[in-house]
């Protein structure tokens, strides 16, 4: 896995680190002549680069509000409009198959279903599938049928903690793993079995888009769901492409700069979809256990690997965990799988810790 930072690995707190005014000026000699990746709704990941290497025609961009996030699409080299065309029309595919929101969903169909059977696409087969999987690995840590819970919270607009008692009755629906995919078929054995794809369907969406654009000649791109990140190759030039993790909350920007080449990079964090209530911060990451957003000494956790997929449902998965476990959790993945995801904790006192730099003291 070709993941690099900016200076020294030895130094967790300094490493990668710019800093930036709220009006964008650099404080390091480095110039950045664009940014990319601004997402409103996502993680707070940005892009850096420069016009060096690109080839006329070049970047091919296309903005569009899908899946309920703002997603950006850049292609650097190779397959032109042509594979952005088909890249926009396998997103609007996915986001038919996907929104919870639009009755001819799978997901839709699922949760709103008269009986215990409901067909469903290959690709929802496969998603849950894979979401099953995390969630036996993690011992239920990352529970897709959580939607009971989670459809009691609103991020958006009445943003107001649902009521106790109301809370803990969704919790008994709550039903880990009472549902199984049969052919074509999801399958619940429980009638209150309802599905939350929030933690894997982006990292699923952007790994079928990245297949898409390879097999329309595209060499070099930047996929950005809504701040899921996923890097088709490198620069055009052969350098890395330069994706920053921000801290939130700081009147000084601060970034963790990593240089990614041919992965892809998701964050959970306490700062995507949240508000306040009391003087208590209410943010979308949910414990399973107990149906309130996760209270822990984090601010934001990164994974970084070759499957956005396994990258989305990781890095929610550990937050939930905490540092401790969660850094134990992934290295107990990467033996098993044979694997190379690495995770980057943002803790709430300013710090930063790397998985891959723990494990080499």
């Amino acid at each position: 896995m070709a993941v690099n930072t900016e200076s020294n690995k030895s130094d967790n707190k300094e490493r990668g680190k710019i800093r930036l005014s709220w009006r964008g000026q650099a404080i390091v000699s480095v110039i950045i002549a664009a940014i990319v990746l601004l997402s409103a709704f996502g993680p707070r990941l940005r892009g850096f680069f420069d016009n060096d290497g690109i080839k006329e025609g070049y970047p091919v961009t296309r903005n569009v509000f899908l899946l309920d996030t703002f997603c950006q699409l850049t292609i650097y080299d190779g397959g032109g409009e042509e594979a952005m065309a088909s890249a926009v029309e396998c997103l609007n595919r996915y986001d038919d198959m996907f929104n919870k929101s639009k009755e001819t969903s799978d997901i839709y169909r699922i949760n709103h279903r008269e009986t215990d059977r409901v067909s469903i696409e290959t690709d929802t087969e496969e998603m849950l599938n894979i979401a099953r999987d995390i969630c036996v690995e993690t011992g239920g840590v990352l529970e897709p049928a959580i939607e009971p819970v989670s459809g009691l919270w609103d991020f958006k607009e009445a943003k107001r903690v649902p009521d106790p008692e109301v809370l803990g009755e969704a919790l008994k629906k709550v039903k880990s793993l009472e549902w199984d995919i049969e052919g074509s078929e999801f399958v619940a054995y429980d009638d209150d079995v309802r599905i939350d794809i929030g933690a894997f369907a982006k990292g699923y969406i952007a790994d079928r888009i990245k297949e898409d654009m390879l097999q329309n000649g595209v060499t070099s791109a930047i996929i950005n769901l809504g701040g899921n990140v996923l890097c088709i190759g490198t620069m055009p030039d052969g350098r890395p492409f330069k994706i920053a993790i921000e801290a939130p909350g700081k009147q000084v920007r601060e970034y963790e700069v990593v240089e990614i080449d041919d992965d892809s990079i998701v964050t959970a964090g306490i700062y995507e979809r949240s508000f306040e209530e009391d003087g208590v911060l209410y943010h979308h990451i949910l414990d399973p256990d107990t149906g309130y957003p996760v209270q822990n000494d984090l601010e934001s956790v990164s994974v970084i690997g070759h499957e956005s997929v396994i990258c989305d449902a990781l890095c929610t998965s550990i937050f939930i965990m905490g540092e401790a476990e969660g850094t134990d959790f992934i290295r107990a993945y990467n033996d098993k799988h044979g694997t190379e995801y690495e995770a980057v904790f943002l803790r709430k006192d300013g710090t930063t810790v790397y998985t891959e730099d723990d494990s080499k003291d």
